[in-house]
């Protein structure tokens, strides 16, 4: 998130331009690290001081965009907190809020893929999947918590 709920005020940009100069970045990192033939999904970075709601709909958006773009690949998309807790919110379903989120934690998406002929296929929505999340407790829409360290429910009071 492009805030100051993510970035320390000792960092953060006192006049509200948050710089990221590609060329700058390139000359400190090994050779090779940077790929030029890569297309960006945004062309410029997000206003600073956008809100959770907006960082959340550019992870959303940056999550379904990759996958479209790869639809028959794996991806493992790195990414901090926020970008996880969109991941499990934003593609289950019965998932109101994310309560909490541990060191490392992870989810696991899938889409169902539909083969037609010629080797066509259609990718379909993606979908959080309960098996393979660590670290995550959320909280349905029914107002159970959910802890994906341990698999049993227990009503909010």
């Amino acid at each position: 998130m492009m805030n100051l709920v993510a970035i320390r005020p000792n960092v953060a940009p006192k006049d509200g331009v948050f710089d990221f100069n590609l060329s700058q970045c390139e000359a400190v990192l090994p050779a090779g690290t940077i790929d030029h033939a890569a297309e960006q999904l945004h062309k410029q970075l997000p206003k600073w001081q956008e809100t959770r709601e907006g960082a959340g709909a550019r992870y959303r958006e940056v999550i379904k965009a990759l996958a479209d773009k790869y639809p028959s690949e794996n991806l493992l998309l790195v990414t901090h907190g926020e970008g996880v807790g969109v991941a499990v919110c934003g593609f289950m379903e019965e998932v109101e809020k994310v309560r909490e989120l541990e060191y490392c934690a992870y989810s696991h998406s899938r889409r169902p893929i539909v083969f037609g002929e010629n080797e066509s296929f259609t990718a379909g929505d993606l979908i959080g999947l309960h098996e393979g999340q660590v670290g995550i407790t959320y909280i349905t829409c029914d107002s159970n918590v959910v802890s994906n360290d341990s698999p049993k429910k227990t009503n909010i009071t």
